[in-house]
């Protein structure tokens, strides 16, 4: 970390320092390289208490904020990076990341869009043959998705949700009609309907008191440790399942965008620090601007 920070120091002075834009998908890769579980934020997830994310889940949040508060701090002080074996995780073999010069660049907002290879097909090493049966049931995916989760798991021993294999462009701005208050009585909102389904049943209550921050057990098909709730694992399950692709999934989508119009609106970093990350210059606003 201090050589990388020393790295960004150096080449600070002698590089043009005007902010450059990147898109919020990869402000969340960013965030993702890094080693989550060496990293600690003491500050406050949001202005009323949440109680539903693990150490790791809490840790990345509170990396985005500060990514988007203060970017140079961000990677002098907090980020730790975890050296992974490069391995694509999508369907689509992409280009490195790029950065933008301004934010009006239609990159930034363009039609993009990839899809996730689950973790378990990754580790077993067969990337290149879900890419083949993917791309044969793309359209599937994109007309019915329910019949698709279907075959996801006939084929591949994999139930998950649909929406956690998408993963478009996201653009500097996703909610392009939503302010600051919007986003907020949202977030209100959502934890409220949070509360009333844990407190619907004594059932739920006790599950969720149990194993909220662990909600992601309910899309997996290992043996929950430490089940002590009187239920079966399968009932288990079924309530963590609900509880995390209908609450804590958009509610962490909601607070990510709530610390960007906060904080960051534009998502506006340098240059420098990023070229060092991997990425490279946009090749159409940098272009634009050496014919200018």
């Amino acid at each position: 970390m201090l050589a990388l920070a020393s790295r960004f120091i150096v080449k600070r002075k002698i590089m043009d320092t005007n902010p450059v834009y990147i898109t919020l998908s990869n402000a969340m890769r960013i965030v993702i390289m890094s080693n989550l579980s060496k990293i600690e934020i003491k500050k406050r997830l949001y202005d009323r208490p949440i109680n539903y994310f693990n150490r790791l889940e809490k840790n990345q949040l509170l990396s985005i904020k500060e990514l988007f508060r203060d970017p140079e701090h961000y990677f002098s002080v907090i980020y730790s990076p975890v050296k992974v074996a490069k391995k694509s995780r999508f369907v689509y073999m992409g280009h490195p990341p790029s950065f933008h010069e301004n934010d009006l660049c239609k990159r930034l907002s363009s039609n993009y869009r990839n899809y996730r290879i689950p973790d378990d097909i990754i580790e077993q090493g067969k990337a290149n043959d879900f890419r083949k049966w993917f791309k044969s049931v793309e359209g599937l995916y994109n007309q019915n998705p329910d019949t698709f989760v279907a075959r996801l798991y006939a084929r591949w021993g994999i139930l998950t949700n649909v929406k956690s294999i998408n993963k478009e462009n996201s653009g500097t701005t996703q909610f392009l009609n939503f302010n600051l208050k919007e986003i907020q009585i949202e977030i209100d909102a959502l934890l409220t309907k949070a509360e009333q389904f844990k407190n619907e049943s004594k059932k739920q209550a006790k599950i969720l008191n149990s194993f909220s921050k662990l909600s992601y057990m309910g899309l997996s098909e290992d043996k929950i440790k430490r089940n002590f709730t009187g239920y079966s694992d399968d009932k288990v399950k079924n309530i963590l399942r609900v509880f995390h692709l209908e609450y804590k999934i958009p509610l962490r989508e909601l607070l990510v965008h709530y610390y960007r119009l906060v904080l960051n609106p534009k998502l506006a970093m340098e240059g420098d620090i990023l070229t060092l990350l991997g990425f490279s210059p946009c090749g159409s606003c940098f272009e634009m601007d050496m014919l200018n």
